[in-house]
């Protein structure tokens, strides 16, 4: 069972769904142990691999999974149909905006036969992984994170065609949705504010990849390809929203639960 979750920000509706599961191993994170806190009565830790529908002026999708693949520590898959359950299908989409060019979280931008999915979408993302990942074939990436020839070939046509949107600054993607850079997981990282009446949701991509984050900077994922720049951008995270009362959640958060700092404990969000 794939978990859901609504959230109400302003007068916007935002949908978590998963598009499957990804298995969190011993040294993953930087304290011996910690997989343990997500481990399930068969004693494996899971966590969601998740993507955010966002309905306002425009039907916006944050994130797009590891499409249908299975490899030792992801399984993806279930994005179309979960979307479909919310009333939503491909061609719906208008906008889609891509946190980093991790592969389970471009997945479902392209089909093994090199075709767009949200083929009505224009597809934001940060200048700088677009740089590493589709130009320079993630030459200083490990070979798990190289780009998929068919995604690459799909994203370089968008391009060409003025429907890839590259981000550097803090950018208004759609009325209400700010894409903010937090660099350090991927060079060209971003989170994602949402934002209506007074309200405000902040979507981590892969900044944070569970909600002890939101107050222990120490707390590191062993992806970070800049240890030193994911946790400056993990530290303007936790300001934020201790100083502003902002809920937030991860790609990879638990449940699909969301988070608030309260008197600097970490506080979940039904």
């Amino acid at each position: 069972m794939h978990p859901r979750s609504t959230f109400r920000v302003g007068s916007k509706r935002v949908e978590a769904v998963s598009d499957g599961w990804f298995t969190m191993r011993e040294g993953f994170m930087n304290v011996p142990g910690y997989q343990h806190n997500f481990e399930d009565e068969s004693g494996v830790a899971t966590l969601p691999i998740a993507s955010f529908v966002v309905f306002g002026d425009h039907v916006t999708l944050l994130d797009a999974g590891y499409g249908p693949h299975q490899s030792r520590s992801l399984t993806g898959g279930a994005l179309l149909d979960e979307l479909a359950a919310i009333g939503v299908q491909p061609a719906d989409v208008d906008v889609v905006a891509i946190s980093h060019l991790h592969l389970d979280h471009d997945g479902w931008l392209a089909t093994e036969h090199a075709e767009a999915v949200f083929d009505q979408a224009t597809i934001h993302m940060g200048r700088d992984d677009y740089e590493l990942f589709v130009r320079d074939d993630a030459a200083t990436q490990s070979p798990g994170f190289k780009m998929a020839p068919h995604l690459r070939e799909v994203l370089t046509a968008l391009y060409d065609s003025g429907r890839v949107m590259l981000v550097d600054d803090a950018t208004e993607i759609v009325p209400g949705i700010v894409a903010l850079p937090t660099p350090g997981h991927t060079p060209g990282h971003l989170a994602f504010s949402i934002r209506d009446g007074g309200e405000q949701l902040l979507v981590l991509g892969d900044a944070m990849y569970c909600p002890a984050q939101l107050t222990d900077a120490d707390l590191t994922a062993m992806h970070d390809v800049d240890p030193v720049l994911a946790r400056r951008s993990r530290e303007l995270i936790q300001r934020e929203v201790e100083a502003h009362g902002t809920t937030a959640i991860g790609c990879h958060f638990p449940g699909l639960q969301a988070a608030r700092v309260i008197s600097s404990e970490v506080v979940a969000v039904s």
